[in-house]
């Protein structure tokens, strides 16, 4: 499809499969994307920190939006503890069958609950909650400001709301031809995702919300090793620049044959930048 870029001119723009994941004919990749995320090197440790920077406690009520297959929700039910009750939900029919399975396969139906609903129309009363997150959701999704303020609604006075979310345009890939790589990430970032520029526009977002004391945690993720993510992390994004006529396909090969050889030559880097923000909701502390 046609989009107007940053200039104003239209541009080839694929649909971004995150944003409706039943309707994308991805569904099976996505899932797999998302349950791969805790062997992937260094991924886990990432969420663990932000986790932690979102001063879950125990005994809180906390709402994971955009839960997806619930990777962060069982996080989550390990710091809330016994006393503690964690919901998840997402627009995905198919993301939470997969949530609620390895939900019972780790034997936590009693501590999460799992809801199929639009982070834009959240199907709780206000201050529901102590503690409302969402991880890797603003990227993929076109009216940002309006699950922003579900969130704000749902959260209890003085509760807190974070977001965990990445910038595309800052992934920092080490090929021998800057200005291809930079076209290909641009591409990445401004033809495939909805919103790539993310983390970069939540602070904003933030204070238009009237959420208060907002403090933000940059977060890398950096590898120096080829490794599964980042084979298939090249591949996906030369194949969007391929697609949507940024480059061509030669010069697609020629990118990833140059970073193929670095990886097994042992000069392979690669990171991409994240951000958390978590403020307060306007309100007396209980």
């Amino acid at each position: 499809m046609l989009d107007a870029g940053n200039s104003g001119e239209l541009v080839e723009k694929l649909p971004d499969p995150w944003h409706r994941v039943d309707a994308s004919g991805e569904a099976d990749r996505l899932i797999q994307v998302l349950e791969e995320a805790d062997l992937a090197p260094g991924w886990a440790e990432l969420r663990h920190t932000w986790l932690e920077y979102s001063g879950v406690r125990p005994g809180d009520r906390v709402l994971d939006v955009g839960c997806g297959t619930g990777v962060v929700a069982r996080d989550l039910v390990e710091r809330v503890g016994e006393r503690g009750k964690v919901v998840g939900v997402d627009p995905s029919e198919r993301l939470i069958e997969v949530a609620v399975r390895r939900m019972e396969e780790e034997g936590l139906r009693e501590r999460i609950e799992f809801r199929c609903a639009d982070g834009a129309a959240l199907p709780f009363p206000d201050g529901s909650f102590d503690l409302v997150v969402a991880s890797a959701v603003f990227g993929h999704i076109p009216n940002g400001p309006e699950v922003l303020a579900e969130m704000v609604r749902v959260v209890r006075p003085a509760g807190t709301v974070v977001a965990f979310d990445h910038d595309i345009d800052m992934i920092v890939i080490n090929a021998a031809d800057r200005d291809l790589t930079r076209r290909i990430v641009h591409a990445y970032c401004d033809r495939y995702f909805t919103s790539g520029w993310a983390g970069r526009e939540l602070y904003a977002m933030f204070r238009e919300a009237a959420v208060e004391k907002i403090q933000v945690l940059p977060l890398m993720h950096t590898s120096t090793q080829f490794e599964p993510y980042w084979k298939r992390m090249v591949e996906r994004i030369s194949s969007v620049a391929v697609k949507t006529g940024v480059v061509s396909e030669q010069e697609a090969g020629v990118w990833r044959g140059d970073l193929e050889r670095k990886g097994r030559e042992g000069r392979f880097f690669a990171s991409r930048s994240y951000f958390c923000l978590r403020g307060r909701t306007p309100g007396a502390a209980r």
